[in-house]
């Protein structure tokens, strides 16, 4: 089902470079559906700064790599609801694979091990936050059987 070749881990230290520059890729690319989504003019050295604080850190965020080469990831957050039955929810962030990577079954691979990873952490649902005009990400996400969940609206101050 998996593109030969593809291997899904943890990031690394020795992942820094690589995961800054898939960072700033993924909110590149995500300025273009929303004004709101524009960049700093320091966006990519506070990739690399995110990098950083991502490896090791709290959140769940994995790295796939095909024929030893990065070529995507994906950050999960955990957010905790005590009043609610289920009390924790992973919510995918980020998740971004470079486009000559895409359609090989490399986003799909990363939902899937972030998804076993959060099952050992007693996590019962995954949700997916991405532009409302990011309609090939709706696709995306419906196509593994993920459905609406949270409407987010947004208004300048």
């Amino acid at each position: 089902m998996y593109e030969p070749g593809l291997y899904v881990r943890p990031a690394s230290e020795k992942d820094l470079e690589r995961l800054a520059k898939l960072i700033y890729r993924f909110y590149s690319f995500n300025e273009e559906f929303d004004p709101a989504w524009a960049l700093d003019e320091d966006a990519e050295a506070i990739a690399r700064e995110l990098a950083g604080e991502y490896i090791g850190g709290e959140d769940l965020v994995l790295i796939a790599e095909y024929d030893n080469e990065v070529v995507g990831y994906i950050r999960i957050v955990v957010e905790e609801n005590r009043i609610l039955a289920s009390k924790r929810l992973g919510v995918i962030k980020e998740l971004y694979v470079l486009p000559p990577f895409r359609g090989r079954g490399i986003a799909s691979r990363l939902i899937a091990e972030a998804q076993e990873r959060l099952g050992d952490m007693g996590v019962k649902h995954v949700s997916a936050e991405f532009p409302a005009a990011n309609y090939v990400a709706e696709r995306f996400y419906r196509a593994l059987s993920f459905r609406p969940y949270l409407s987010m609206y947004l208004r300048e101050v």
